[in-house]
């Protein structure tokens, strides 16, 4: 058998030639390389070829069941702090009863443009309001729906908060789907969701501000200062001028924080930073000058122009130094600013380029710290709008993969050596000398309180090191049962000396029947909710009592025995209670008229 011839050789190709500038330009490979090379410097400021490409690939954003998971697990976790604020105590005075009142007092006149207490005019923004008046009319006139605003609007902010960090660090977008867990995390920023202020309202108006500033910059897109502008509005419906010192400033410099990205012009940059602040201030002039026609201009002008006066809190009230405002910078981020793994990861990549999203937080927090330095803020609730870019920070110090590089498993990283140092500082904390403007409490707090706390350190040290997304789940759990927990200790142990409605239904009483009800000393609203009250009350100073007596001789005096009782041998209040570390009275004219030595001041004779 002959073998079968072999096929004839091809002949080699010929050596291809060095391509000529033209060709290359021509090569669609190259091109294609050439256009994901600009779109990385768009979106990130570098440009990261060959093997940095695959790895960015892989990382890519979370599907819609693990999203939606940590969505439920964030709602899950903010209703279990809440429903137990909301459950176990009522309104306290003096910061919830005054808004509580002046709520209702706006349903009961039916005037929906100035907010009132007891009848005065107040320098309230009205946005806060109308949405309570809103879910009033679908809920009736119920304590739990005002109550349970501001946690609605830290929920927003916690997912709106997640958004900006996927614009600020687009190429590190899968972790910014866990920053809620680190918010939620805090304990200020939990906290403060229980209480009844309006602070989280301006608090989500900002964050939706900062979003849209920021969307603005990335999409290079003219029309998206519509959106800013309608949030500047709605911020200033919040909570005044307030918000144009958190936005305006760090829109101003928005040069130092998008370097090496590409930006729309700034001519335009700004003059769209303009027209936001024009639209916003028209939005706000649409409520102000009706308003304005009805009381003195001079009575609401403090919430454009005095943001800082109409928001301070009985609560935090009192003389502070000057440093209080730095010293509550870590408070903001508490526990996180106690965990010393960010802070060694941040002196970790002190040498390394800035990134745009770092950049724009910290010129953000010191914009705010020293503004608030200049306007001598000394109140927590104005640097709340402030406090997501600290808290972002520490996400991103903690959850991005690009910092594993240092250890978090090292012994120096864990809460091991701080919660030790902080038990110490507990235990001989009260014989220590006093600081006056450290709260009470701290003084009065047991030793045993800081053992504990070493103990816990001990045991955080025995246990096994688990992942490091576990161990912020942890800590948000944490954070959320202690705070669950104070809550339910201080509305069962303090809510009884709270509870005014006894009192309030007989001063309700009082007013059907057509009587006069005066109160003396300072009145934050505590009886206009409870009694649904619908006429003010007179509002006296002890000296002034006897001749109100005379003026209506079957009037209802409430008074706290404290500030004022009657010059009367044996008198006897009509109903008493406890409230608020003493006790709360109610007299009758009538009674204290008739039952001698009561001295009725008589007018001079005249001249």
């Amino acid at each position: 058998m002959t073998r079968p011839p072999r096929p004839a050789a091809k002949p080699a190709p010929p050596a291809p030639s060095a391509p000529s500038a033209p060709s290359a330009k021509a090569d669609p490979r190259l091109q294609h390389l050439e256009d994901f090379v600009v779109e990385e410097i768009e979106l990130g400021g570098e440009a990261p070829v060959g093997p940095r490409r695959r790895q960015r690939d892989t990382r890519r954003r979370p599907g819609w069941w693990p999203a939606l998971k940590l969505g439920a697990a964030a709602v899950g976790l903010t209703l279990l702090a809440v429903l137990a604020a909301l459950v176990t105590r009522s309104a306290w005075p003096s910061d919830e009863t005054r808004l509580l009142a002046s709520l209702w007092e706006m349903r009961a006149g039916g005037d929906w443009l100035v907010p009132r207490l007891n009848g005065v005019p107040l320098p309230l923004a009205p946005l806060f309001p109308w949405l309570t008046q809103l879910g009033w009319l679908a809920f009736g006139a119920v304590e739990w729906w005002p109550r349970l605003l501001p946690a609605l609007c830290m929920l927003a902010g916690l997912f709106v908060t997640a958004r900006i960090a996927a614009l600020l660090w687009p190429a590190e977008e899968p972790w910014s789907w866990r920053v809620p867990l680190v918010l939620l995390g805090s304990f200020y920023w939990l906290g403060s969701a229980t209480f009844l202020t309006p602070d989280f309202l301006v608090t989500l108006c900002t964050l939706l501000a900062v979003h849209a500033l920021l969307w603005m910059w990335r999409a290079r897109d003219q029309r998206v200062w519509l959106l800013l502008g309608l949030e500047l509005g709605a911020g200033l419906l919040a909570g005044g001028g307030l918000i144009l010192l958190h936005i305006v400033p760090v829109a101003l410099l928005a040069p130092l924080w998008t370097r090496g990205t590409k930006t729309m012009p700034w001519r335009y940059w700004y003059a769209d930073l303009g027209k936001a602040v024009v639209l916003g201030l028209v939005l706000f002039a649409a409520w102000f000058l009706p308003a304005a026609g009805r009381v003195p201009i001079a009575t609401l002008a403090p919430v454009l122009f005095a943001p800082a006066a109409t928001h301070a809190l009985d609560l935090y009230a009192g003389p502070r130094p000057w440093c209080w405002t730095l010293a509550l910078l870590p408070v903001l981020a508490f526990p996180w600013s106690l965990w010393p793994l960010p802070w060694l990861r941040l002196w970790h990549i002190r040498r390394e380029p800035i990134s745009n999203g770092l950049a724009f937080c910290l010129i953000w927090i010191t914009l705010t710290v020293a503004l608030g330095l200049l306007l001598a803020w000394r109140a927590p609730q104005l640097l709340l709008p402030m406090a997501p870019a600290m808290l972002l920070i520490t996400a991103w110090l903690i959850l991005d993969e690009r910092h594993a590089g240092h250890d978090h498993s090292r012994l120096l990283s864990t809460m091991i050596f701080p919660l030790m140092l902080l038990g110490a500082l507990l235990a001989v904390l009260p014989k220590l000398p006093r600081v006056d403007w450290l709260p009470d409490f701290v003084w009065q707090m047991s030793p045993l309180v800081g053992v504990a706390m070493i103990g816990v350190g001990v045991a955080v040290g025995s246990l096994p090191m688990p992942a490091l997304d576990k161990r912020v789940t942890n800590m948000t759990v944490t954070v959320v049962v202690l705070t669950t927990l104070g809550l339910l200790a201080l509305g069962w142990q303090f809510n009884a000396g709270f509870d005014i409605g006894a009192t309030a239904a007989q001063v309700a009483d009082a007013q059907q029947r057509g009587a006069a009800v005066a109160f003396v000393g300072p009145y934050a609203g505590q009886l206009h909710f409870p009694g649904r009250l619908h006429q003010p009350l007179d509002v006296l100073a002890p000296d002034d009592v006897d001749a109100w007596i005379a003026a209506h001789p079957q009037g209802l005096i409430a008074s706290p025995v404290s500030v004022w009782q009657p010059r009367v041998a044996g008198a006897q209040p009509r109903h008493a209670q406890e409230y608020d570390d003493g006790r709360l009275a109610l007299w009758s004219a009538a009674a204290l008229l008739s039952a001698p030595p009561l001295v009725v001041p008589t007018a001079p004779p005249a001249p």
